[in-house]
Parts: structure tokens; sequence; C-alpha cells
């Protein structure tokens, strides 16, 4: 009878709880299905209808169905600027040209800012220089609601550096950047082996 009283007694200590928590659902960032069984996930998909057994690119799509985005967009400012150059003028036009052809894109606008200045100045400079850009397409004949912007400051530099930049890096780092998407699958975006970033 000892050994009983023993045993319920050393029971807690032995770490077994009669209680546990519930296992909680993990869920991905990203869609990591593949429901047309090309090996591609719905992540990066962009040809959610390829023929079964087609061989397939990096992005789903079938010889013939893949639409290489063949133009870019890059703005680069004055400093403290979110005024555009006359030099860019050509480029905006051309992306501006390309759209027309494409009804079917939409452009998100990326302004960035160098690391002079505050985290909160920068922020709101980069994003009147987005939308400098975006007037300028519009002038151009792109209708707005196939352009967003969103102005990221300093966040995302082009070029790295660990403490204050030269005028080289801050130069490259005062820029905006054009994302082209197909309208019904919203911005694209850009990714690696790796991530989705």
């Amino acid at each position: 009878m000892k050994s009983w009283i023993l045993m319920l007694l050393l029971l807690p200590l032995t770490g077994c709880s009669l209680t546990a928590e519930p296992e909680r659902e993990t869920v991905s960032a990203f869609d990591l299905t593949d429901p047309d069984w090309d090996g591609v996930i719905n992540a990066r998909e962009q040809c959610g209808d390829s023929p079964n057994g087609a061989e397939v690119d990096n992005v789903g799509c079938h010889e013939g169905m893949s639409q290489v985005l063949k133009q870019d967009l890059l703005v680069l400012f004055a400093h403290d600027s979110s005024a555009i150059k006359p030099e860019y003028r050509s480029v905006i036009n051309d992306m501006a040209r390309f759209m027309e052809q494409t009804p079917g894109k939409l452009l998100l606008i990326e302004g960035h800012a160098s690391k002079v200045g505050s985290e909160e100045y920068n922020l709101a400079l980069s994003k009147r220089r987005a939308e400098a850009v975006r007037a300028e397409l519009i002038k151009g004949g792109i209708s707005g609601d196939r352009l967003d912007i969103i102005g990221f400051g300093e966040s995302k530099p082009l070029i790295m550096v660990e403490n204050e930049e030269d005028e080289e890096s801050a130069a490259a780092n005062r820029r905006v950047v054009g994302a082209l998407a197909d309208s019904r699958e919203g911005i694209r975006m850009r990714w690696t082996v790796y991530s989705m970033e």
C-alpha cells in the first residue's frame, strides 16, 4: 500500500501532464500549393492553366504563354528633391507607351530615398517622388487607376552602407522604380529560390 501512495506522490514530478495545450495550425506566409501540378507554387504562378505535362518556365508558363516584361522604370533624383530631371522624361514616356500597348498591366511605383535626413522626412520624400512619376505617367495618357504608389523612404537601399553614405551611394538610393503586374494577379512580387521578397 505504501508503494501505491509513493507512486501517486511522484506522478506530478515526472513531467506528465493531464492537460495538453492544443496544437496550433501553422499558416504559411505564401501559397505553397500547386493545383495545376506543374511544379510551380501558386505564390509564383502566372499561368494557372498550363496544359498537363507541359514544360513550364519559372513562373509556370509553357512555351508561347510567358510574357517577358521588356520595360523597366528607373528615375533618379537630386538631393532633397522630387522634381523629375529632364533626362528621365523619355524613360517615363517609354513606360507610358509600353503600358498603352499592354492595357492589362498595372504599375506599382516605388519611391526611395537616401539616408540623409530623418526617417520620417525620407519616407514623405520617397512618396512625393513616386507621386511625381505617377503624375507624369497620367499626363502621358495612363489611367490613374492602373498606377499605385508606395514610399519606402530609406528602408530599402539599392546600395547598402554601414554608416554615412558617400555621394555615389546616396545618388543611387534617391530613386523611383516601377514594378509591372498583370491586372488579374495583383502585384507581381520579386522572388528568389530562397524567399519571396
